[in-house]
């Protein structure tokens, strides 16, 4: 009897050693992180969510060939390709990291530029704009751009009025399946799906501040809020901590599953 229980638990843990082979194994995604406070501005790695490493730190003094830039990085995008864009937060210059070595200038906008994404389109960014304030003014309506880089100017898709929304937007924004949302600075950060009309409150349940924002190529979201976390979540109720690092991250990029680097 006791040999046939022997056998028997034996039978069991090869079939399920057999499963676990045979199943498909969940990856984590692979991010790209900025930590919009660093000078000269720098990019992380993560693989699989394992610890950070640098892949570019950009050079303390600005090139001729875009003499107004702040040497920061504020915001980082990825594309389906696996090109990799970034702005300063602080300035109209939006940058591409070529071969992951050659910081190239891509182009200039009129304005500060406050983040950026790429829609999950090739060869295109999209970039939000909000003025700072003067004088102690308010905090100037907003707009989101998207721009096909090969095929000429920017286009508006979005225009984000303080009124509409409470105020407290400074540009954070992500697109996911074709939609835009946006995320105010506060805390918590309120959220919103912009189009042509009145922005659209959503995922009310929220209770954190949100300054980086991407999606996932399974349709949910990754933020950062300037900690050393990066947190992945589909309703903003739930909320997972997907990677942890020793920089206070004010964005994430999702890279695609097999970047043509």
């Amino acid at each position: 009897m006791v040999f046939k229980m022997y056998l028997s638990s034996m039978r069991g843990l090869f079939v399920l050693a057999l499963m676990t082979i045979l199943s498909p194994v969940a990856t984590a995604d692979d991010f790209i992180l900025v930590d919009g406070r660093t000078f000269p501005g720098q990019l992380w790695s993560s693989v699989g969510g394992g610890a950070e490493r640098p892949i570019h730190r950009r050079e303390a003094t600005a090139n001729r060939a875009y003499p107004q830039a702040v040497m920061k990085i504020g915001q980082v995008a990825v594309g389906p390709d696996g090109k990799i864009y970034y702005v300063s937060g602080l300035d109209g210059y939006v940058m591409h990291l070529l071969d992951r070595r050659n910081e190239i200038h891509i182009f200039e906008f009129p304005g500060q530029i406050r983040d950026i994404d790429c829609g999950g389109e090739e060869h295109t960014v999209y970039f939000s704009v909000v003025p700072t304030p003067q004088n102690s003014e308010p905090l100037a309506d907003g707009k989101i751009y998207r721009r096909d880089l090969w095929a000429g100017q920017p286009s508006e898709v979005a225009t984000v009025r303080q009124a509409d929304i409470g105020g407290g937007w400074w540009g954070t924004f992500a697109t996911k399946g074709g939609s835009i949302y946006i995320a105010t600075h506060e805390s918590p950060s309120r959220l919103f799906k912009v189009g042509t009309g009145v922005p659209e409150q959503v995922f009310t349940g929220n209770q954190q501040e949100i300054h980086g924002l991407s999606a996932t190529r399974d349709g949910v979201f990754v933020f950062a809020n300037n900690t050393g976390k990066i947190y992945r979540t589909a309703d903003f109720v739930t909320v997972e901590p997907v990677f942890v690092g020793g920089q206070h991250y004010t964005d994430v990029a999702v890279e695609p599953a097999t970047p043509q680097r």
